[in-house]
């Protein structure tokens, strides 16, 4: 069974990188995408990883428990270009204190919250076993140094995301989508919560689209039920903006943006707004082509949400809010 899931999952997953290759071919020509990811200890996400080809990428990652294998090497890389960066980005530079848990991935600037972590299962993966101080910068000065605009940024630092975000108040101006893990509640003890980011954000001109992945957690054994605890959000210019203000670059990069997230809405709206100006005709007509596949795919898929929903609801009428991820 195991075996089959498994090759039914390869040829689903081969057929929309195929999709997505061929689309992002078409809308990038010979441009690549830059993509800063910070909190990058298991590499870049599936979703990036699987087009590396039209990325420029520059990883983050300043526990040294997880950096050294980031990187590929040269002759193995795929990426357009790829850098990795070790310090800590925070809201200014100088240094910090990075408290090394006992789980890699939950080490953060911030202390845990040991009264939160112990109302659930493995609370030991939050406990300290080492203070280590870091030098950090700030994603201004990685802009500026590298000479780089980033299009996208990912993070997931554990509660620092707003810190390092404020370090970047002159570059998101030219950042088109944030992928930013956001909690509910305090992980880390005075992190920055959900409505603090998202304030901070929508005041800078993004929308939140979507939480593109939920995390639940259950009081004895973590099952994805349970009380929702933080999430991965989707911040993107609304595509009104790009169409009335991006050059063809940016809304080139947008709409590709817009393949690697499956927004088939996002695309429709940005084609159709071209359309009406008519600016870019050409590329308006591909990129409602485009986005017009992926609605009918993501329709499609939810079919089959929607069958397995009421299929499980005879059991639970109450489960699909819980099944949605």
């Amino acid at each position: 069974m195991s075996y089959i899931k498994t090759a039914i999952t390869r040829y689903v997953n081969k057929r929309f990188d195929s999709f997505t290759k061929n689309s992002l071919a078409s809308l990038m020509l010979d441009e690549a995408i830059s993509f800063l990811d910070v909190g990058a200890a298991n590499g870049a996400p599936p979703r990036w990883s699987a087009i590396r080809e039209f990325i420029d990428y520059c990883a983050v990652e300043p526990d040294p428990r997880s950096s050294s294998d980031i990187l590929l090497n040269k002759s193995e890389s795929q990426y357009k270009s790829e850098q990795l960066i070790t310090k800590a980005l925070w809201s200014e530079s100088g240094e910090v204190s990075l408290n090394l848990c006992r789980k890699s991935t939950a080490s953060s600037i911030y202390v845990p919250n040991d009264n939160f972590a112990k109302l659930f299962p493995d609370s030991s993966r939050f406990d300290i076993i080492e203070q280590i101080a870091l030098p950090c910068t700030t994603i201004d000065e990685v802009t500026k140094n590298m000479g780089m605009q980033f299009d996208v940024i990912k993070l997931d630092i554990q509660g620092a995301e707003l810190n390092a975000l404020t370090g970047a108040e002159n570059s998101l101006s030219n950042v088109l989508a944030i992928e930013v893990e956001v909690e509910f509640y305090e992980l880390y003890r005075k992190q920055p919560l959900f409505d603090d980011v998202f304030g901070f954000l929508k005041s800078r001109g993004f929308d939140l689209i979507d939480l593109i992945f939920l995390y639940r957690w259950s009081a004895r054994k973590i099952t994805g039920l349970g009380q929702l605890v933080f999430s991965d959000a989707l911040f993107m210019r609304p595509p009104e903006k790009i169409a009335s203000t991006g050059t063809e670059s940016e809304i080139r990069k947008y709409a590709s943006i817009c393949v690697v997230y499956r927004r088939g809405d996002l695309l429709v709206r940005l084609g159709d707004l071209l359309s009406h100006t008519n600016k870019l005709e050409e590329l308006a007509e591909l990129v409602c082509e485009i986005g017009a596949a992926i609605e009918k795919h993501n329709l499609r898929a939810l079919k089959f949400y929607n069958l397995a929903s009421k299929a499980i609801q005879v059991i639970n009428p109450y489960a699909r809010t819980h099944m949605t991820h």
